[in-house]
């Protein structure tokens, strides 16, 4: 049976079918057949009895108790399962809203209603909008539960925001909450800066502008477009989270940067990196290896200047060269990596072992590879050159 009603239904999807059929069968108790058709009705199979209703041009609503709208949707088709529990949709539309305001605006080649529109699914060109954030998830199938205030989307997703791109395998919508999911082989790149984060899930704050990350995450930086783009500096972490709109990374657990030019390494238990202003802080211990000059240093805590190439560590600082097995113990250190002369401030301690050397001062100022620096403090400055 296929109907043309072209008009918007307001009832829930039960009542509307069960309307429908209570419809069909009174016309068909309305007329009885003659004698004559009966008789051979009698010799004859039972007549079939239609289960499914059709219509075209559909437009399907929910309401909540407070006669708030729930979703609407409109379809090319609709066609109604015999237990009046699912419509199968061509070509839907919809509007999902919460609280009665509207929240998401879905589109897709097929879609069913189940269970009084408890439940929607869409498949085949999925394209899910978040009205409030602006931001657009494409895929293969999509999920609405408007109870539990979730829309999933999975496969092949794409997601597009004026902040960052994201693709994943599964992306879950919260409209009151203005969050977003992302599950399986998760990568975001942000559109202000050549920052891509990379995570097996990560949960997007939209309003927040806060992309967090509970399990081991890569961050990149590139320089250049096109086939000359290029990694720059790399981090790693067991747990992230980045400030989009300030572009400011925190690294927890395990925290490292590798940085390529120069070929240096920067290891602690945090790390914040300030991209903008490329700049590296660490309020815990904290450990820096140059591997080409093969220095070590360490500290309880410092910066970087990423753009100068200059460290300062403060507090319990070690300086160890594994060239010449040299050792500098200070209270605050600043290195500069072009030059390779370093400044040592605080109850400061050099060691050596060839020659056996140890000179102790309050200042230390040289290059710890070449082992040419001076100590000095007070009315005493000692120079040393082996």
């Amino acid at each position: 049976m296929t109907r043309d009603p072209h008009r918007q239904f307001s009832r829930p999807l039960g009542a509307i079918v069960l309307g429908i059929a209570l419809s069909v069968g009174i016309a068909a108790c309305t007329k009885k057949p003659p004698e004559s058709q009966k008789a051979d009705g009698d010799r004859s199979a039972a007549p079939k009895v239609e289960t499914n209703l059709t219509f075209n041009d559909i437009t399907l609503e929910q309401v909540d108790e407070q006669g708030k709208l729930v979703w609407v949707v409109k379809g090319k088709q609709a066609t109604y399962s015999s237990d009046r529990q699912l419509a199968a949709l061509k070509k839907p539309q919809g509007e999902l809203y919460q609280d009665g305001k509207l929240v998401f605006k879905i589109e897709a080649e097929q879609g069913e209603i189940h269970q009084n529109g408890e439940k929607i699914l869409l498949k085949d060109k999925v394209v899910a909008t978040d009205i409030q954030d602006n931001a657009v998830v494409r895929g293969d199938t999509l999920e609405w539960l408007p109870k539990k205030d979730t829309l999933t989307v999975r496969g092949n997703l794409q997601g597009t925001h004026e902040e960052a791109d994201v693709t994943a395998q599964e992306a879950r919508l919260f409209g009151k909450k203005r969050r977003m999911e992302l599950l399986g082989e998760v990568i975001m790149r942000a559109k202000e800066s050549s920052l891509q984060i990379a995570s097996d899930s990560m949960i997007w704050e939209m309003e927040q502008k806060l992309a967090i990350s509970d399990k081991p995450v890569q961050i990149d930086r590139y320089e250049g477009e096109g086939d000359a783009e290029k990694v720059t500096d790399r981090a790693t972490a067991d747990r992230a989270q980045v400030q989009l709109d300030t572009q400011v990374a925190t690294l927890q657990q395990n925290a490292q940067l590798a940085l390529v030019d120069p070929p240096v390494q920067v290891a602690s238990n945090e790390l914040i990196w300030d991209l903008p202003a490329e700049r590296l802080t660490s309020n815990v211990p904290v450990r820096v290896v140059h591997n080409e000059q093969k220095v070590t240093l360490s500290g309880n805590n410092g910066w970087i200047d990423l753009a100068a190439e200059v460290f300062q560590l403060n507090d319990g600082i070690e300086a160890i060269s594994q060239t010449n097995q040299a050792q500098l113990i200070a209270n605050q250190l600043t290195w500069n990596i072009p030059t390779q002369e370093f400044v040592a401030e605080g109850d400061v301690t050099y060691r050596q072992v060839d020659p056996p050397l140890s000179v102790n001062g309050p200042r230390a100022e040289g290059q710890l590879q070449e082992q040419t620096f001076s100590i000095s403090g007070g009315r005493v400055t000692t120079e040393i050159v082996p």
